[in-house]
């Protein structure tokens, strides 16, 4: 697995005077949130504070971290192949993907396309520094959230040479001409001079006007959904470019609407939602649901694809689109899968198909792992076993009702395990004697996990 880290510089200033902004509060709901982030993926945090250069004034640490941060990673002793430069100010949302697999390998930026007379005016303040060269605006990049990795070290020497050769000329421009643009369009004269392959991200992985100006706005055109804009078509949400006396109310503002889902626990920020067993004979345990998050919630798995053959209302559903990279639900009711949508709004990586998994013009979908709980004959067990042996590569098995009083479940899985020679892994679920919301009595534990690597 690759060993990628998210830095974030945080570097309060000594000047006392600088607390005029109303203090560095947004940075700790900045670092909350990336910290999510990287334990949901498997990645590293790194909270960048203590630059090479003391004198943080004449070399601001929006310019200092790009020519320092690998003589800190190295002075931390810290191991890396991609890293992630994001803003303090910055907040990914908690099913943000993982964009280091978007970056084949290339310094990997988000366009800046926003406000142009800024980026403009920016340009062109610069321009006789870099000896008039005439940089492309269609390719003008922001720096508050760049992905880069060691190729890229001479690239950010060569910013460092410059920029220390010409330190008293950049200070003058930051803050008495240009001011603006202070790391930001030096960067990019730097890479465009310098013929940089550049990889562009998709605009939700870095939004920031479209909140600014609609925080709170919503689609009023879907009466029932009245999420705001920036959180429904956002990944990574950054708090800059305005006043900064509103920095620390605007992320507030922001973090209240969402913090729950970056509740450590899952299912208590999931509560409203994902229904058990104790009140809905057509799902799973709580339990069974746990031991579901707690076994398949790691890295390795979000590479995976897991099948889910009879998905129902989308309640075990959820939990799955937590732990797996892609989800397919399949169901052969519509209003079931209707249901399981809703249950299913707040992530993007399920893909739901309406259909009978038994009608022989059903094409089995690619998948890792497979959770069966369609047809609960000994015949439709040994019949999903049999197909996803055959037309899957050595999937890992996940069955429910294992401990059903109705034999026939048990006594196929049993015979297929013997068959194929596989391997029960794990017991999960509810233990024998539970009692579920309709009064069936469990006689063993409530399912299995088979084949697990």
């Amino acid at each position: 697995m690759s060993k990628n880290i998210v830095v974030i510089p945080m570097i309060i200033p000594k000047d006392k005077k600088l607390d005029k902004f109303g203090g560095w509060r947004w940075m700790e709901y900045s670092k909350k949130a990336w910290q999510f982030w990287c334990d949901k993926n498997g990645y590293e945090l790194v909270i960048y504070n203590e630059p090479s250069i003391e004198d943080t004034m004449k070399y601001r640490i929006t310019v200092q971290r790009w020519f320092d941060i690998f003589d800190f990673l190295d002075r931390r002793n810290i191991k890396y192949d991609q890293i992630a430069m994001v803003d303090a100010c910055s907040i990914p949302k908690w099913n943000c993907p993982d964009f280091f697999k978007l970056t084949d390998n290339k310094f990997t930026v988000g366009l800046e396309n926003d406000n142009l007379r800024w980026i403009y005016e920016s340009v062109q303040g610069y321009k006789n520094i870099f000896n008039n060269y005439e940089l492309d605006i269609s390719k003008y990049f922001c720096t508050q959230f760049v992905i880069f990795n060691k190729s890229h070290k001479e690239l950010f020497k060569k910013f460092e040479n410059f920029y220390k050769e010409n330190v008293d000329e950049f200070v003058k421009l930051q803050t008495k001409t240009v001011k603006r643009g202070t790391c930001q369009t030096p960067l990019n004269y730097i890479t465009q001079m310098n013929d940089v392959d550049i990889n562009y991200l998709p605009k939700p992985f870095r939004l920031s006007h479209l909140y600014r100006k609609e925080m709170l706005g919503h689609n009023w055109q879907l009466n029932e959904d009245m999420t705001p804009f920036f959180v429904t078509y956002g990944y990574v949400w950054v708090f800059s470019g305005f006043d900064k006396r509103q920095r620390n109310d605007l992320m507030r503002d922001a973090w209240e609407l969402v913090k729950d889902r970056y509740d450590k626990d899952f299912f208590i920020s999931n509560s409203n939602i994902i229904e058990s067993k104790d009140v809905n004979k057509q799902c799973t345990t709580l339990k069974f649901k746990k031991d579901i998050y707690n076994t398949f919630n790691k890295p390795h798995f979000k590479n995976m694809t897991l099948l889910e053959l009879g998905c129902n209302q989308g309640n075990t559903t959820r939990v799955y689109a937590e732990c797996f990279g892609k989800v397919i639900a399949v169901d052969m009711t519509e209003d079931n899968i209707k249901k399981a949508k809703k249950k299913c709004q707040d992530v993007d990586n399920v893909e739901f198909i309406v259909a009978d998994v038994y009608d022989s013009n059903f094409k089995l979908p690619k998948a890792d792992v497979v959770h069966t709980d369609a047809g609960h004959t000994y015949q439709h067990v040994a019949y999903d076993i049999d197909r996803c042996i055959d037309l899957l590569d050595n999937p890992i098995f996940i069955l429910d009702d294992y401990g059903n009083p109705n034999q026939d479940i048990k006594k196929a899985i049993n015979d297929k395990v013997k068959q194929y020679k596989l391997k029960i892994d794990k017991f999960i679920g509810e233990e024998e004697g539970y009692i579920s919301v309709h009064g069936l009595v469990f006689d063993d534990r409530e399912g299995v996990i088979i084949n697990l690597k």
